[in-house]
């Protein structure tokens, strides 16, 4: 049986996903939820300081606790593309070019899509905005001779129905790595964040159905409106 204040913040987290309590709704003061579920002002602490550490509610001194616009989830173990994902959760992706460059791949890009140093390819920064506020940085390197009419039109929007719809091609899968990432003055400013702030850094190389593979990518996220979850399941 699951502790108490558990019970209560999982009671909470699931009308918070149905919709039962809504983003801006003030929860009742700590001596109700007290009464309500007949518990120690402990216990109630603990509840919510679970939801505090989820990003679900927010607590304010002299305010009260309020229920936080959810983030948007990152589903690591099913490919989807930005603008698919966030739009699916109710949100409005938005994406900006900031460098669109043809290049030769230094030697780790080069291994990473399996090409020389004198093959070409396309070095991609954009910025992936939720509810137009920056939430990623998105450095992206492409092989030339798989995509020769790849515009910054084109990455302006959606960068895999360019690829399967336009281009016919078929995405497999994507090997990807998480770790954490001190920020550049740079990089900082285009997320709007302090400089020297920790935040993730996703590395990820895609593949097609043919084994070849189509992208180098490194996302710097923000995880201001973005959350990561991960699922195990024991048969």
């Amino acid at each position: 049986m699951k502790p108490k204040y558990i019970e209560i913040a999982d009671s909470f987290e699931s009308q918070i996903k149905d919709g039962l309590l809504t983003p801006g709704t003030m929860l009742p003061a700590e001596s109700v939820l007290q009464a309500e579920f007949g518990v120690s002002r402990v216990t109630i602490r603990k509840s919510l300081q679970i939801l505090v550490d989820k990003g679900l509610i927010n607590r304010t001194r002299g305010s009260g606790t309020y229920i936080n616009d959810p983030k948007a989830q990152h589903d690591a173990l099913h490919l989807l593309g930005f603008i698919e994902e966030v739009s699916r959760q109710g949100k409005t992706p938005s994406s900006r070019v900031l460098k669109f460059e043809l290049k030769k791949p230094t030697r780790m890009v080069a291994d990473k899509l399996a090409l020389s140093t004198d093959d070409d390819t396309y070095e991609i920064h954009r910025l992936r905005c939720i509810n137009g506020e920056p939430e990623i940085y998105e450095i992206t390197h492409m092989p030339a001779s798989l995509f020769p009419d790849l515009s910054i039109s084109v990455m302006n929007g959606s960068k895999y129905d360019y690829i399967e719809e336009d281009k016919g091609l078929k995405i497999a899968k994507s090997s990807q790595s998480v770790k954490p990432y001190i920020l550049d003055a740079d990089m900082a400013s285009h997320l709007d964040e302090p400089e020297a702030q920790a935040i993730l850094k996703v590395e990820s190389t895609g593949f097609l159905i043919c084994g070849t593979a189509f992208e180098y990518t490194v996302n710097y996220f923000r995880l201001h409106q973005y959350s990561f979850e991960f699922i195990s399941t024991r048969s």
